[in-house]
């Protein structure tokens, strides 16, 4: 990806878009500015919600506030959705960690074959067993040396902290990041829990396009694990979701499901398009958008991120 590609990329995460008809806004201007061109993502898809591909800049044309803006670009962008899955097997995790491992092995299954994965564990410090890889047998090798870990805590935070470090640090970057955290509320070690380093993760988060996940089973023992809220708080920001299991059997049922859906997101994030256009002259800084397309019987997903809901 060329350095404008990824500035672009950043700078779409200033905006609030929703379906068809959106609003556009740029801080801390006036109420009129000056005409730039501006970029978001969107997909199409037939009435099956098959995507379509073949769309030109022809095709489609973008509306502030009633006024016709001129259409620059609709460049194809086939980004995969990247997969990191980080397992808690701090001291708590032992009596579950069968359950893990076979709702991971569905997991895994569910997706489609070309979506690479990674696995990692958290018990003690953030530790790789399986990098990035669409190969299987690497993956399933991970999950079946998955074992509690000798010394202790959970590091919740420091993985997440840590996979923002690395997609910050991926100058090319060219796919869509999602972080499943699978989590209990024990004991959480994590030093990186300031609200400095936590709000450079959240900012490299948001800035990468990334989505987490987490799904966590709350010990009827322990109370108040800060895990809880983090899982919250960062699901809301990053579009992903939380789950809080009160039986460690949710595992083997809700990440097959969860990775159905990522699998869903994968076909049409993988087949959308970066729009570029022109404002028309004098349009506000917050004007409504309307998105039109000259083809029929096709839905369109406008996104600031190119996050598919």
């Amino acid at each position: 990806m060329t350095t404008t590609a990824h500035s672009c990329r950043r700078r779409l995460t200033a905006g609030l878009l929703t379906v068809g008809l959106f609003a556009w806004g740029v801080a801390g201007t006036s109420d009129v500015v000056l005409a730039q061109s501006r970029s978001f993502f969107i997909s199409f898809a037939d009435a099956d919600g098959v995507p379509v591909t073949d769309l030109t800049r022809e095709d489609v044309v973008v509306e502030l506030d009633g006024e016709l803006a001129e259409t620059l670009s609709l460049e194809p962008i086939d980004w995969p959705v990247r997969v990191t899955v980080f397992v808690d097997n701090g001291i708590n995790t032992r009596p579950m960690l069968d359950d893990i491992r076979e709702g991971l092995e569905g997991f895994v299954a569910a997706l489609v074959p070309d979506v690479e994965v990674a696995i990692a564990t958290t018990g003690g410090r953030p530790q790789f067993w399986a990098e990035h890889t669409i190969n299987r047998v690497e993956l399933a090798d991970a999950i079946g040396v998955l074992s509690p870990a000798i010394d202790g805590h959970s590091t919740y935070l420091d993985a997440l902290y840590e996979e923002a470090e690395r997609m910050h640090e991926d100058e090319v970057g060219e796919y869509f990041p999602v972080v499943v955290m699978i989590s209990t509320n024990g004991p959480e070690g994590s030093t990186r829990v300031r609200d400095r380093p936590f709000r450079e993760m959240m900012e490299r988060l948001l800035a990468n396009s990334a989505t987490v996940h987490t799904m966590m089973f709350a010990h009827p023992s322990f109370s108040g694990a800060p895990q809880m809220r983090w899982g919250i708080d960062i699901a809301e920001a990053t579009g992903g979701g939380y789950r809080g299991l009160s039986s460690p059997n949710g595992f083997r049922v809700l990440l097959p499901q969860l990775a159905e859906d990522i699998a869903r997101k994968h076909r049409l994030m993988s087949n959308q398009f970066r729009l570029t256009y022109m404002p028309p002259e004098g349009s506000s800084d917050r004007p409504a958008v309307r998105v039109l397309t000259t083809r029929t019987s096709i839905n369109m997903v406008p996104t600031r991120d190119g996050k598919v809901p």
